[in-house]
């Protein structure tokens, strides 16, 4: 922990003093837990940041999760005095009693508050939503800052990027729809934007990285824009190269042959892997939700069209759990409503087909309503 009390009832955080005054305040004084008011050891050492520690584990020195790493204790360090310096009401390691949580950091603006979590360490599912369910239901909103993963250091721009499981939780979706990844690093004191997202296949995107230095950065954070149709030309590159990249792999090394639904339905379709109609393998909101690649289940999905003697766009929701179900594939709203946006889309490209090239069509069916998925 980086807070306790002194002999005096004060607040005392050991980072503000050198090591040298701090051997000797910790001659002189004791320290408390603000929470259990359990005598603590300051520990000092030679290049650990200072802080605090129970003599013994209790419960309270879980809420406090002792044995925190140096980056977190630096990263919480960072923040709060980023936080103070633009002269917002913040709280360290504040004890949230009628929770029983302590986020790394409280602010108050105005009556609105805010939990800001600087997650350094892996967290399960459960304890995420837990601790995200708890601040909600007490008007709190949650902001989770993932230490940047050192595999994703790169220079700002356009690119592939894999996003984890655990990443993806954190996901920030703005009043105009549009998901984004903000996460820091505290190695560098910099921000790490990851923004205007589009899912690729399992847990690729593809992305606009942004890194944003401590002291250019506001609270609330800045909102990303959304990419101009200019850009979305980078990502229609990227996307069609996966797309090619992913007929290849599967025609070299599916291992079902004959067997493999994708590559039958092509047969039947008389479809070449090498060069795929633009109507396949198509960007769509919501696409995440299925978990093939998008030139899979559309192909899919035009065969079993066909096989009702309907396109895409004229199947009754009915219809597309059917599809869903046949293939193995789970049977969500979301997943509903990424084919209804395929079939909308197809719909749209018939009869725009002279105004506009595909590219521009997914731009302005993707990015132009401000939402990506």
């Amino acid at each position: 922990m980086l807070i306790a009390y002194n002999n005096q009832q004060q607040l005392f955080l050991p980072y503000q003093y050198t090591r040298k005054a701090l051997q000797r305040y910790r001659r002189q004084m004791k320290f408390f837990c603000p929470q259990c008011l359990e005598q603590v050891q300051l520990k000092i050492g030679n290049y650990n940041i200072p802080h605090f520690a129970h003599f013994t584990k209790n419960q309270c020195s879980q809420l406090f999760a002792e044995g925190e790493s140096t980056l977190h204790l630096q990263g919480k360090i960072q923040l709060y005095e980023w936080l103070k310096k633009h002269g917002h009401q913040v709280k360290l390691e504040p004890y949230l009693k009628e929770l029983s949580q302590r986020p790394d950091l409280l602010v108050t603006i105005d009556e609105e508050q805010f939990a800001v979590e600087f997650q350094c360490s892996s967290i399960s599912h459960e304890k995420w939503r837990q601790r995200t369910m708890g601040y909600e239901r007490n008007d709190i909103q949650a902001i989770w800052l993932f230490q940047t993963p050192q595999s994703k250091e790169s220079t700002n721009g356009i690119r592939k990027i894999r996003i984890s499981p655990l990443l993806q939780k954190a996901f920030i979706t703005t009043t105009t729809g549009l998901p984004y990844l903000l996460t820091y690093n505290a190695g560098t004191a910099q921000f790490i934007y990851w923004t205007n997202l589009l899912h690729v296949h399992g847990h690729t995107f593809i992305g606009k990285v942004q890194k944003i230095p401590i002291d250019q950065q506001l609270f609330p954070f800045y909102i990303p824009q959304r990419i101009t149709q200019e850009e979305f030309q980078r990502y229609w590159q990227l996307y069609k190269q996966s797309c090619r990249q992913f007929a290849s792999n599967r025609l070299l090394h599916s291992k079902k042959g004959a067997q493999d639904p994708f590559l039958r339905n092509c047969y039947e379709l008389n479809l070449s892997l090498t060069a795929m109609p633009p109507y396949i393998g198509i960007p769509v909101r919501e696409g995440a939700s299925i978990s093939l690649f998008t030139s899979e289940w559309q192909t899919m999905l035009v065969y079993f069209s066909k096989q009702l003697g309907r396109q895409p766009f004229e199947l009754t929701k009915g219809q597309m759990e059917n599809f869903l179900s046949q293939h193995q594939l789970e049977v969500t709203e979301q997943a509903v409503r990424a084919i209804q946006n395929y079939g909308h889309l197809l719909k749209r490209m018939n009869h725009e087909d002279d105004l506009l090239d595909n590219c521009e069509q997914v731009y302005v069916h993707l990015f132009a309503i401000a939402t990506i998925y």
